[in-house]
């Protein structure tokens, strides 16, 4: 849980349920300044150690990129935009020459306006955003992170209310779902989001995580949500 200023708190719970010993999934959540709060849930490709390996080079190259960025405030990346730190994970990764790609999802809140600003590398399913009972995927797209050099990444916007909910999850949780197909599977996914009332516990119970058995691939989810004052 991260606490913000003011009147209310944003509240950061997330899950990795691994189909091996190691994941290839991650998250991370962390404050960027004292007013922006950044994230992101990554899906490696692959499994066990090697994506695993990944995984902390993510780490590693967000956390040094939030190094530059407060250590050089009129030099790339002060404003730590979502689509800038994908490019940044992109070119580090095609760089390392791993053989890995990785789909992410990445996100900064800036508490001063309410808003958020998030990125789409390539990743599905979208994030659900809930609010007043409704659930629904926020749009965007972009392609895979560290596969193309010329890959962009675009920023999208939206005006967060009083009161919230932001679902993200890998693509393992759609392993879960109904369905004979992917577009059917998608299609579920805010009905469920809206039925576990936006929260992690509720989606571990209409999911049902605590009773799973051996799964195929990696699960994560990352709930941000925020309850007005």
């Amino acid at each position: 849980r991260i606490a913000l200023c003011g009147r209310m708190e944003q509240h950061f719970e997330h899950r990795i349920i691994p189909s091996l010993y190691l994941s290839g999934d991650f998250v991370d959540y962390f404050r960027v300044d004292e007013r922006r709060i950044a994230f992101y849930l990554a899906d490696v490709s692959g499994h066990g150690a090697s994506s695993a390996f990944v995984t902390v080079l993510l780490k590693f190259m967000t956390t040094r990129l939030l190094y530059e960025s407060r250590r050089h405030r009129n030099r790339p990346l002060p404003e730590f935009r979502p689509s800038d730190v994908l490019g940044h994970i992109n070119r580090g990764l095609i760089n390392c020459k791993l053989g890995k790609h990785v789909t992410m999802l990445g996100g900064v809140i800036d508490e001063s306006t309410g808003k958020l600003t998030y990125s789409i590398g390539g990743h599905l399913p979208l994030p659900v955003f809930y609010s007043d009972g409704q659930a629904r995927y926020l749009e965007g797209r972009g392609l895979p992170v560290g596969l193309f050099e010329e890959a962009g990444y675009e920023d999208r916007e939206l005006q967060l209310p009083e009161s919230f909910s932001l679902a993200l999850f890998s693509d393992g949780i759609l392993d879960l779902l109904p369905g004979a197909t992917l577009k059917d599977k998608e299609a579920l996914l805010p009905q469920m989001v809206g039925e576990a009332g936006g929260t992690l516990e509720g989606l571990s119970r209409v999911f049902g995580l605590a009773n799973l058995g051996e799964m195929p691939d990696d699960i994560a989810l990352l709930v941000l949500s925020r309850k007005g004052a």
